[in-house]
Formats: structure tokens, sequence, C-alpha cells
């Protein structure tokens, strides 16, 4: 990668980020903010968290192929999300209810709320498999759904709302889909290739 793609790819992502969060702050969905507070939320997040998450999971990438069979990382990768499943499930009742802000869990069932991004997750995973290739569905999925979670901890820890942790987790779950349908093309020598 180049400076001019990589530079290319970080404007994307802020285009991204500024205009996902203007657009829920217009629409008072699924927190009400003001129209500059979203575009400062949309950059700040799609730059420093989003795309922090993007090179730590380009770096385990690497790091992990480079002593295991890419079968058995695809492999393990799955068994990650199940776990992170299974642990969100069961965990995230405790979490909630041990955090210091006072955030509460969302009235009724709470268990479609938590998999939503993994059925989302999934949806961009088909996606991404329709374009690199079968074997780019779980690694996919794994990203959607592992590294999002991931990246929108610090959110859920410090909200005392749903509101503006739902805003963040929207504009992180974009930013993500973005980058894990380019990574294929983000390698190419053709700087055209991330603007296709």
């Amino acid at each position: 990668m180049n400076q001019r793609i990589f530079w290319h790819l970080v404007g994307r992502i802020i285009a991204i980020g500024v205009v996902a969060g203007l657009l829920l702050a217009l629409l008072g969905w699924p927190a009400k903010l003001v129209w500059y507070r979203g575009v400062i939320v949309g950059g700040f997040v799609s730059v420093a968290i989003g795309l922090m998450g993007f090179w730590a999971y380009l770096m385990l990438n690497f790091l992990v192929r480079s002593f295991l069979p890419l079968r058995v990382w695809i492999w393990f990768q799955g068994m990650l999300v199940v776990v992170a499943v299974l642990d969100v499930a069961y965990y995230f009742p405790q979490l909630i209810s041990s955090l210091p802000t006072g955030l509460t869990l969302p009235p009724g069932n709470y268990l479609p709320f938590i998999l939503a991004p993994l059925v989302l997750g999934a949806v961009v995973a088909f996606f991404k498999a329709r374009l690199s290739g079968k074997n780019a569905f779980v690694p996919a999925l794994f990203f959607m759904y592992v590294f999002t979670g991931v990246e929108w901890v610090p959110a859920l820890i410090n909200a005392k709302e749903w509101g503006p942790a739902g805003l963040i987790w929207v504009i992180l779950f974009l930013c993500n889909t973005y980058l894990i349908l380019v990574l294929g093309r983000i390698g190419s020598r053709q700087p055209a290739a991330i603007s296709a």
C-alpha cells in the first residue's frame, strides 16, 4: 500500500463517519444530537476507533498467518465468533448491571438486541464472500462481529443512555463494512482500485 492509497482510504473513512454522524443526528436516531456533534462524533469514531480496529485486525491476521495454515486460522476465527456470541449472551446483562454510569438493560427481551449485530455481520460477510471467495466469509464475520464489538466496548462502558452508544455502534458498523469490503482491493497497485 502506498501513501496515495492510504490517504485515499483515510479520506473515505472520514467521509463515511462524518456523513453517517450528520445523517443520524439530523434524523435523531438512535440519539438526539445537534448536527455538528454528530459530525464530530462520526469523524472521531471513524478515524480513531474504526481505523485503529482495522489495522489491529490486519496485524493480527498477518501475525497469525505467519505460523498457522490458512484453513486453521479460518476455523479458529469461526470458533472465536461462536465464543463471542455465547459470551455476549451470557455476560451482557452482568456487564450492564455493573457499569458505574447507571446504564440499564433495554426493556423486554434483550437477545434480539444482542444478536442483531451477528445477523448484520453475516450479511456483510456474505457480500464479502461473493467479492473475494467463500473462504472470506468467516474472517469477514469475525471482523464485523468480534472487532466491531470490541471497538464498541469503550462507548458502552462510558454511555449513560443507549442512544449515544447505539449511534457509535452504527457509525462503527458502517465504517467497518466499507473497510472489510474494500480490503481485497487495498493491496492493488492501482490507486483507482479503491474508488472503483
